[in-house]
């Protein structure tokens, strides 16, 4: 079979950007395509007589083999080869060239709708920021719609009361905020509702800004599905890895998602889906932006564990999206790029259901057996002639189990609480110590017994609160 083949030398074009405008030109032309990757494309079309002519186009860097197969003369294939250098040659000198291979290699490696660049800008451009954030299209439509379920939310918490500048902590747990010990006892769904809450008016503004300048080309780069999905699995991670670092505060927002969604966009970076110039540009700032944001993250009052799950999990999901985004046909990378992020998060998530320890629901076996042992030791000293020892060994018992309360780590009002339950006890088994001796104890005994009192009178009322 004849064959003619030619190599052509394209500078500063990586090998995706060649292909996909090979693509574009050989549709127009009416090939069908068979085969195609991120370095290499083949066509076939019939020619006249019912032959059949194959195209191949493969690319090493910057250089590019162009062949053609036919039972045609050497000349007709040599025709095709020529017609199809000078197609490629004069739509890569375009001056749209880098809007229009965008938008191609979106097409054809992530499955996107075509969209021309320079509508969508000057469309946007027109329009009020609002309008801009909140502008739905036929492939940028999930992060508005995130976006504007946060907003929403917010919204309702700060009708129904919740402090618009900086609610407490009874109130983001009600709306669903995350903690270990009500995941473990089965409240998993807060393991994405939390990612919808957040702490005040200035916690909310900041991550909605930061998701939509990573959404408003990342959802465009890889899909409306492939950014839903992502971001979900990043918020999952954020969520987990925030349950096993903190096991007794309560965390809520939507940076380990965004995060995810940065950890993403760095995972692309470091692959030849985007403009060499422009990665250049993009990892110069945007390492930075996430180290010092990790930097920041390090005080007391940021959930960095959720950043670090989310942008984990980010990372994981962009290189897989890069291997679709390699071998576009492969059915199987396509949908091990979604099994592999779900089946992670599932056996993370059972994995911590079976290990992770659940501080609190220890705390409340510990203070139930306190209470038990502190009545039984109350109903022994109502009995006339009460054997003493009997009773300090009980109030023994109960100290002894508040003390392991130190064990555990508890947030700061768990802690308070032990301290004035230690107090109380201890002024119990004192005030039993003193009653052997009613006559020669009768002041210590009426000043312990104020102490007692006014010890029971603060724990029932923060038991109240």
């Amino acid at each position: 079979m004849p064959s003619y083949s030619i190599q052509a030398d394209f500078e500063n074009i990586d090998s995706p950007e060649l292909i996909a405008a090979s693509l574009a030109i050989l549709q127009n032309e009416d090939w069908l395509i068979k085969n195609y990757s991120s370095e290499f494309l083949a066509a076939e079309k019939e020619t006249v007589v019912n032959q059949k002519a194959q195209l191949k186009i493969s690319v090493s860097k910057n250089e590019v083999t162009i062949s053609c197969d036919s039972d045609l003369a050497e000349q007709a294939n040599q025709f095709i080869v020529d017609s199809f250098a000078e197609n490629l040659n004069k739509f890569v000198a375009s001056p749209s060239f880098d809007n229009k291979v965008r938008n191609l290699k979106h097409h054809y490696f992530m499955d996107n709708p075509l969209q021309d660049s320079e509508e969508v800008a000057t469309k946007n451009s027109d329009n009020s920021i609002a309008s801009t954030v909140f502008s739905f299209s036929k492939n940028f439509r999930v992060t508005p719609a995130i976006i504007l379920l946060n907003v929403l939310v917010f919204v309702a918490m700060v009708i129904t009361g919740v402090s618009f500048m900086s609610p407490d902590t009874a109130d983001i747990m009600k709306w669903g905020a995350n903690f270990r010990s009500s995941v473990l006892q089965g409240e998993w769904w807060r393991l994405i509702t939390c990612c919808f809450i957040h702490i005040g008016i200035i916690h909310i503004l900041f991550n909605m800004w930061a998701l939509y300048n990573i959404g408003v080309f990342l959802e465009r780069m890889i899909g409306s599905w492939r950014f839903a999905f992502a971001y979900t699995i990043a918020g999952l991670a954020g969520s987990l890895n925030s349950i096993v670092f903190h096991c007794a505060t309560p965390s809520a927002g939507a940076s380990g998602a965004i995060f995810g969604m940065f950890g993403l966009f760095l995972a692309l970076l470091t692959t030849d889906i985007l403009e060499k110039g422009f990665r250049k540009s993009m990892l110069q700032s945007i390492v930075p932006m996430i180290l010092l944001n990790l930097l920041i993250g390090t005080s007391a009052m940021i959930d960095n564990a959720g950043h670090i799950g989310g942008l984990i999990a980010g990372l994981i999901c962009g290189y897989l999206y890069a291997w679709h985004y390699k071998y576009p046909l492969s059915k199987f990378i396509n949908i091990f790029s979604f099994v592999l992020p779900a089946v992670l998060i599932i056996a993370s998530g059972f994995v911590i259901n079976l290990k992770l320890p659940d501080p609190f629901t220890a705390y409340e076996k510990i203070l139930d057996k306190v209470s038990t042992t502190e009545k039984n030791a109350i109903a022994l000293e109502a009995k006339p002639n009460y054997d003493t020892d009997e009773v300090l060994k009980l109030w023994d018992t109960a100290i002894a189990e508040i003390n392991k309360t130190q064990q555990l780590k508890l947030n700061t009002d768990a802690e308070l609480r032990n301290e004035r339950l230690l107090f109380y006890l201890q002024k119990r088994k004192q005030e039993a110590v003193l009653l052997k001796n009613p006559t020669e104890n009768e002041f210590l005994i009426k000043q312990t017994g104020q102490s007692v009192d006014s010890i029971l009178t603060i724990l029932n009322k923060k038991e109240e609160e």
